[in-house]
């Protein structure tokens, strides 16, 4: 197992093909297809980075895999450049995100259509309040709560992932598109003190779901193109570490792999997975790679299938980040590199291609001393295997 690494400091600010991190600076909510905003994601990529990333390290047509896919931001991107996606999480709630994203219906009409379907199915679900926990409960107005618990079995039972996606973006927040009493949008915690429910009584009456989804899948088309039809599209559930895939199959991997005990994705997405039957959202945190006490071993073996899959000459590149957490400071990009210096380097190349300050409005959480910068790793498979 390798040991800690020191430091990791840049070797190029730019690679020679030209790719900047002014490529991807500002935001993007307004340039990106509306399907990006499906649901929050603790974590997403911008997709303007993954944009640039896939044209600069692949061409049209080929065979893009992101193998810690998220909320399928790569996979999206790909398709819209023209290349064939691959998207992989072993988290229920981002396999979801990623399957409603790639699969989408090509209409909003057709997307309506389903969901009424959907909303009609779920009015014949019977829904015991008395089954569903406390903690769960207090997000919602007992009307509502049934409403969401129905549709969202009906839905699962379907496979209609774009619809129970759009389901989950609205689940929790404090505007009234939402289903929640005043909670958080990105990890669910409730916020009575600052919406007592004397001072704000409209934050807490029933909330319908029918409206609020048929005005959520009108906003997923705002900006929609739908991607060429001819473009294979595959959403794996699988641990990295192991891929269904064939060896020399992939022509670029573009990933942004866990950060080194930097999230806790079950607890920070309890809810919603808690509506996808997800009971305890600590077996999901226990799997995950970001797991510290599992990091190292499991991206060792990552990186391992990573090249295996990709075609000897090409290249897997991967956004990694550090971060400070109870005193502690950890560098994914420097871990990673260090684990394809011993264990790969017979095998694979490693180049730090940039290094991406992070500003504060990008960060999940504001004026936090956590992930405050970026590493681009590239990770070349030489054409010589041992």
């Amino acid at each position: 197992m390798p040991s800690q690494p020191t430091s990791f400091e840049a070797t190029a600010v730019r690679s020679q093909a030209g790719i900047a991190g002014s490529l991807w600076e500002g935001c993007f909510n307004a340039k990106e297809s509306s399907i990006h905003q499906l649901s929050p994601y603790v974590g997403k990529l911008k997709s303007g980075m993954a944009g640039a990333l896939v044209r600069e390290f692949s061409r049209e047509g080929d065979v893009v895999l992101d193998p810690f896919c998220g909320s399928g931001v790569v996979p999206y991107e790909a398709l819209l450049a023209g290349r064939h996606a691959i998207g992989n999480d072993l988290n229920p709630y981002a396999y979801v995100l990623t399957r409603g994203k790639l699969f989408a219906p090509r209409t909003h009409a057709e997307a309506t259509t389903a969901a009424l379907k959907a909303l009609d199915q779920a009015g014949d679900e019977t829904v015991s309040l008395g089954e569903i926990p406390d903690w769960v409960k207090a997000f919602f107005h007992p009307k509502t709560l049934e409403e969401a618990v129905a549709l969202s079995r009906v839905l699962r039972r379907r496979g209609d992932y774009f619809v129970l996606a759009c389901l989950l973006g609205i689940l929790h927040h404090v505007r009234p598109g939402f289903l929640s009493y005043p909670a958080s949008h990105l990890v669910p915690y409730l916020r009575v003190k600052k919406y007592p429910p004397r001072t704000f009584p409209d934050m807490y009456r029933y909330r319908p779901v029918r409206p609020r989804l048929l005005a959520k899948i009108a906003r997923a088309y705002r900006r929609f193109e739908p991607p060429r039809p001819d473009l294979t599209r595959v959403v794996l559930r699988e641990n990295a570490m192991s891929l269904p895939c064939e060896d020399n199959s992939v022509d670029a991997i573009i990933s942004s792999p866990p950060y080194y005990g930097a999230l806790d994705y079950g607890r920070d997405n309890r809810l919603r997975l808690w509506f996808l039957g997800v009971d305890d959202y600590r077996k999901i945190d226990d799997k995950l790679t970001s797991n510290e006490r599992v990091y190292v071993p499991q991206m060792t073996r990552a990186a391992g299938e990573m090249l295996r899959l990709l075609k000897p000459g090409k290249s897997a590149v991967l956004v990694l980040g550090d971060y400070n957490r109870n005193g502690r400071k950890q560098d994914s990009a420097a871990t990673l590199a260090q684990i394809v210096r011993e264990n790969y380097s017979s095998r694979a190349s490693v180049q730090n291609l940039l290094v991406d300050e992070i500003p504060d409005e990008r960060r999940a959480r504001r004026r936090t001393q956590t992930t405050k910068r970026e590493t681009i790793l590239v990770i070349r498979k030489t054409s010589h295997l041992n």
